[in-house]
């Protein structure tokens, strides 16, 4: 080869083919590079937003762990009162004192008042009495000897003291009489017994079968004397 030849012949790294290749290969690296970087960006926003979505419940609400209850507690339920078998109702008028009898006891027991006082019925006299009032029928009567003791623990006045009778079998009530009678009345002081006469008309047939009621207390309910 000639020294013409050796110069005229251009070095491999200079064809115009080895540029191409070159070129090629830079540009396939960089596509790579770049198909990575796009990778990597969408594989780390996927797991963030599968990280949200673990920590939201569907409409934004807190994330719900496994095993862990999502509603909030109660408070205890009511203990339930032990069934008594007895139904509890509003006590009711007894038609023949129209008032709520609180209880029926003998004629000659101390007995224990709705308001609290403590009576006795200490007799019941046959007698014939006047009459001095409208309304009131002279004749055949029944005097009602009562002795009240304050057993409340404080002062009571008498005035809400009330004591009827009643006779035959549709108690029908006794008109109250004033000749004679001595109702109790003023004040009653606490541990004091204070004595009350009341009369009654009733038919002399119907005067050992007769009824007396009463209360110490205006609308408590009656005690009945029988």
């Amino acid at each position: 080869m000639t020294k013409v030849d050796s110069l005229s012949s251009p070095a491999s790294s200079d064809r115009p083919g080895g540029h191409r290749g070159r070129t090629i290969a830079i540009v396939i690296a960089a596509v790579v590079v770049a198909a990575l970087v796009v990778t990597a960006l969408v594989l780390a926003g996927a797991r963030g937003a599968a990280t949200n979505a673990g920590n939201q419940q569907p409409g934004g609400g807190p994330a719900v762990i496994p095993g862990a209850s999502t509603t909030s507690p109660q408070p205890p339920a009511p203990t339930a009162t032990p069934a008594t078998g007895k139904a509890t109702s509003k006590p009711k008028v007894d038609p023949r004192y129209g008032a709520t009898v609180d209880q029926t006891v003998g004629k000659n027991v101390d007995a224990k008042l709705s308001g609290g006082m403590t009576a006795k019925i200490v007799s019941i006299e046959p007698v014939d009495a006047k009459a001095i009032r409208a309304g009131e029928t002279a004749g055949s009567a029944i005097k009602v000897t009562i002795a009240l003791t304050n057993t409340t623990g404080k002062d009571v006045s008498l005035s809400q003291v009330s004591v009827n009778s009643y006779y035959g079998s549709k108690s029908t009530p006794a008109v109250a009489l004033s000749n004679g009678a001595k109702p109790l009345h003023g004040s009653l002081a606490n541990g004091a017994t204070a004595s009350g006469v009341y009369l009654f008309s009733v038919p002399a047939d119907q005067r050992a079968a007769a009824v007396v009621t009463m209360t110490d207390a205006a609308g408590a309910p009656v005690t009945v004397f029988k």
